[in-house]
Order: structure tokens, then C-alpha cells, then sequence
């Protein structure tokens, strides 16, 4: 996994699709939401699902969201993101976000599980999809 230095105060990661993590926004519903990037000060992720009305769920640039970062099928950590990036990309909204609360405790686990995939994406080698 490579790391892309961007405009943020912190090195945005990349997620490889094998790790499976996701969002969802309480308020919203259980919509699992794809994770685009992470870095210690915010994210980006999907809004919306496809075929979903995009009319039934109004978000703007300055809103709070709170919201669940799955590690796995189950694992989880509530956090509070601003969204201070709205795209859209084929039909669907892109957030870019920033942590509200650097100093709580979910965000410090949060710290601890990126450091956690810079380590393992230093050695970890991706396996074939078919590999025959």
C-alpha cells in the first residue's frame, strides 16, 4: 500500500480493497459505504449507494457526521467527522472529511490501527487473484 502525500496535514492511505473497511452513518441507515482513504486527521469515503436518491440524504460542506468505521464485519469505531469535501462521481457523492475530537480515545485507537497498516503494508504482499 502506498502512501500519497496530499493536501492534508498527514499522509493520505490509500485502502487496498482486501481490507475491507467501510463506513456507516447511523442517521443514515445500515448502508455500508466504501472507504477511499484514511489519514490522521480524515478520510474520504462514499455518501451514497447505488440506486440510491441522493434527495434522501442532504449533506453539505461544514456538517458533522457521526459516523462507524468498520475494521472487519463487526469491529468498529464510532467517530465525528466535518465534511469539508463534497464530489460526485457516476451518480454517487464522494466526502472528503476531517476528525472533529483528536484527543478522544476512539480517535487515538483509530491512530493505533493506522500505524498498524503502515507496519503491515511495509512487508505484506497482496496474493493473486487466481493464482494458477
Amino acid at each position: 500500500m502506498t502512501k500519497t502525500p496530499e493536501r492534508r496535514r498527514s499522509t493520505r492511505r490509500p485502502i487496498v480493497e482486501t481490507f475491507s473497511l467501510f463506513v456507516t452513518i447511523p442517521r443514515k441507515g445500515p448502508h455500508r459505504l466504501a472507504v477511499h482513504d484514511l489519514s490522521e486527521h480524515g478520510m474520504g469515503f462514499d455518501l451514497d449507494t447505488a440506486g440510491e436518491d441522493l434527495a434522501d440524504f442532504p449533506v453539505s460542506q461544514g456538517e458533522s457526521l457521526e459516523i462507524c468505521l468498520y475494521l472487519n464485519q463487526s469491529l468498529f469505531l464510532p467517530l465525528t467527522v466535518e465534511v469539508v469535501r463534497l464530489e460526485s462521481h457516476t451518480g454517487l457523492r464522494r466526502a472528503g472529511a476531517v476528525f472533529r475530537d483528536l484527543k478522544s480515545q476512539n480517535h487515538k485507537a483509530f491512530v493505533s490501527f493506522l500505524a498498524m497498516l503502515d507496519s503491515i503494508s511495509e512487508i505484506a504482499q497482496v496474493a493473486p487473484t487466481d493464482p494458477l
